[in-house]
């Protein structure tokens, strides 16, 4: 994850504007007990064993997706997606144990919140990622007896605090020009953040309406007390906006410029979208039977919910469009991290992955300074289509062609830029490397 930082440097000037926008907010945080029980309601029905861990593609992920629009309607929200609440999408690639999800559909669960006034037409967008990696293969060396992963932390707790924070905006009282907000529940985030992708790509707001996505994953503990926001620098007013609400709920943040770091709304950033992303830290349940309903602390995700509430509530009133801001610097994620494939994982290239659909190849959405891959001449924009001996068709095929080499490797590799075949010889570099 990306490297923190707790609050230390001078607010932009839009600092106003936010500043006016989070008085007029109203500030969460009544009612702590019942939130806590809340909370914990959600996340244990998340991890039920009828859910059998919510792996993309399976039956409990199903049930859960209905779960969840069911949970957006007794909130008094309206459908997101055209009159439905669920927008499903074929599945790609394999699932965690190596089943292919050729086939199968996954299913993003959204609802939508109405603004108000100059602001209506411009969105939030609330999101976490409903699915988790399913059932213990069979043989699976593991820590603890389980057929399934709960997934509690991750990441039913964002998901808990998603439909918290809708449920409290549905029901209060709001006045003046506000934005629109859009609550997603995304599928298939373990295996290559495919729901998100497929909702870029088939959005039912136009992208350039959407201000802001706020990501919630693994949000159910707080590692030293403390909440890493991501994102803050991909637009103007976010870092202020960040501040007011930490000031307002007394979280401590610790916050970091760039939106990159690996999970949905890292394809909000590459289509140029600002990104705010909230972790609670590393634990050691990560991808265990382990990370289950018990496992979490109710009062800190309690916490985060009302940070987000006051976030989002505050968010809503800013006038004006947020213009993205490209970051780069610590905590960069690019496609050494991708989640198709084995192999070498140390092996970096430096380059941004584009989601955009109907394209044969691997399109990059960007290229990292002082990377191997600006090193050797490759620019956003082109597109790869072989890595050495491997022909290139996807994200995952280039993956897998990445693992393959070692750092230090030279390799050629094909690209088509503005219809022209060109070739090109990196130097693969060490994921250590990149700033």
């Amino acid at each position: 994850m990306s490297q923190a930082r707790p609050w230390n440097y001078l607010v932009a000037p839009a600092v106003l504007t936010v500043a006016a926008a989070f008085l007029a907010a109203p500030v969460p945080g009544e009612g702590a007990v019942d939130a806590h029980a809340r909370l914990r309601g959600c996340v244990e029905a998340l991890t039920a064993p009828a859910f059998a861990g919510r792996a993309a593609g399976s039956p409990g992920a199903a049930s859960a997706a209905d779960t969840l629009a069911a949970w957006f309607a007794a909130a008094g929200l309206e459908p997101a997606f055209a009159g439905a609440w669920r927008q499903e999408f074929p599945l790609t690639g394999q699932g965690w144990t190596g089943d292919p999800l050729v086939g199968r559909n996954g299913a993003n669960v959204g609802a939508r919140l109405a603004g108000a006034g100059t602001l209506a037409g411009r969105w939030l967008v609330v999101g976490a990622h409903l699915d988790h990696l399913g059932e213990v293969a069979p043989g699976a060396a593991l820590p603890a007896a389980g057929n399934y992963y709960p997934g509690a932390n991750d990441n039913a707790s964002g998901i808990a605090i998603v439909h918290e924070l809708a449920a409290r905006l549905a029901s209060a009282p709001a006045a003046g020009d506000r934005r629109s907000v859009l609550f997603l529940n995304l599928d298939a985030e373990e295996v290559g953040l495919q729901g998100a992708a497929w909702f870029v790509n088939h959005a039912p707001v136009m992208l350039d309406s959407i201000d802001v996505m706020i990501n919630l994953d693994t949000v159910g503990r707080l590692s030293d007390g403390r909440l890493i926001v991501s994102g803050i620098g991909t637009a103007e007013p976010l870092a202020a906006a960040v501040e007011h609400a930490a000031s307002a709920t007394s979280v401590t943040v610790n916050a970091s410029r760039g939106g990159w770091s690996g999970s949905d709304h890292m394809v909000f950033n590459t289509r140029e979208v600002p990104v705010l992303f909230l972790f609670g830290g590393p634990y050691p349940e990560y991808n265990r039977p382990t990370d289950d309903a018990a496992a979490l602390d109710y009062r800190a995700m309690a916490r985060v919910a009302d940070f987000a509430t006051a976030l989002v509530a505050g968010l809503r009133g800013v006038p004006g469009r947020f213009a993205w801001q490209m970051v780069a610097g610590g905590g960069l994620r690019d496609e050494a991290d991708a989640p198709a494939g084995e192999g070498n994982r140390q092996t970096w290239l430096g380059t941004m992955p584009d989601f955009t659909e109907g394209q044969t190849g691997y399109r990059l959405a960007g290229v990292f300074d002082g990377s191997p891959a600006a090193a050797a001449g490759l620019e956003k924009g082109d597109l790869l289509v072989r890595f050495g001996d491997y022909p290139v068709s996807d994200l995952g095929t280039f993956t897998t062609a990445l693992r393959a080499h070692a750092p230090g490797d030279l390799v050629e590799v094909g690209i088509v830029r503005n219809g022209r075949d060109l070739h090109f010889t990196v130097a693969l570099g060490d994921r250590a490397q990149r700033r």
